[in-house]
């Protein structure tokens, strides 16, 4: 039969500080925890934010996209309708300037 001694005066003591000190880190770390967890939700906020201000862009530079195309497109048959009176034009003047020319 085996006698358990009583721990020491020491051993006790040192237990009893060993334990203060884990649980002032569990504090500290349940503090830094806590912490993060805030931050973690205003983080969360701010990036939803910036994904609706994201989105919003999107639309707004999308619809500039499509009014500039759709002016693009106008100017560009605006332009080829040009040319064309301007060839007619050129022939009318021709035309007339052969028809003075003609000796009568």
């Amino acid at each position: 039969m085996s006698i358990e001694l009583p721990p020491d005066h020491l051993e006790v003591v040192a237990l009893r500080n060993r334990i203060q000190h884990i649980a002032e880190e569990n504090k500290y770390v349940n503090d830094e925890n806590d912490h993060l967890r805030e931050a973690n939700g205003e983080l969360a906020l701010e990036n939803d934010e910036l994904k609706k201000g994201l989105a919003l862009a999107e639309q707004r530079l999308e619809r500039v996209t499509d009014f500039w195309r759709s002016a693009e497109e106008e100017l560009t048959k605006q332009i080829a309708i040009n040319e064309d009176l301007t060839k007619q034009l050129e022939a009318a003047k021709s035309e007339l300037a052969s028809t003075k020319q003609a000796p009568k």
